[in-house]
């Protein structure tokens, strides 16, 4: 069984002002380590998520991000102890804070490819009615971030 995640945030800034640009130019890079990251399986396209973005309503300061891993241990890894981490540790200057949960982690198969729509209905799940089956935050032991 492997897991799947979607992790969002609202950036302070449109992504071409140039108070953006090092965050903005450092994602594929990001990508790129994710992809070569042991555990990682999938991620949704730039084009995708931006197309699901726009069609439930939200402009381009939205930044979302969903992948399906083989397990919690290999995500965790990538995002606190690669260059993500270090840009993770920056969230403040980019992007605004934000009311509950900004992560939402469920079981898959690993050949499952979920949408970015399924991901945010599970994460206002995870909002509204606490961690279940249907999605969750990190687990307590192991960083206790949301």
């Amino acid at each position: 069984m492997a897991i799947a995640q979607m992790n969002w945030g609202r950036m302070k800034f449109a992504p071409n002002d140039a108070r953006a640009r090092e965050f903005m130019s450092s994602l594929a890079t990001v990508y790129e380590l994710a992809e070569q990251h042991p555990g990682f399986i999938w991620r949704i396209p730039d084009g995708v998520i931006a197309s699901e973005l726009s069609s439930k309503g939200f402009d381009n300061r939205m930044s979302a991000t969903v992948s399906v891993w083989q397990g919690v241990e290999a995500l965790r890894n990538y995002t606190f102890n690669t260059m993500h981490g270090a840009f993770l540790n920056r969230t403040s200057e980019w992007f605004e804070k934000v009311e509950g949960p900004q992560l939402v982690i469920w079981a898959v198969n690993a050949d499952s490819r979920p949408s970015f729509l399924d991901a945010w209905d599970r994460l206002q799940h995870l909002k509204l009615n606490g961690p279940s089956e249907k999605g969750y935050g990190w687990p307590a032991q192991n960083h206790g971030q949301q």
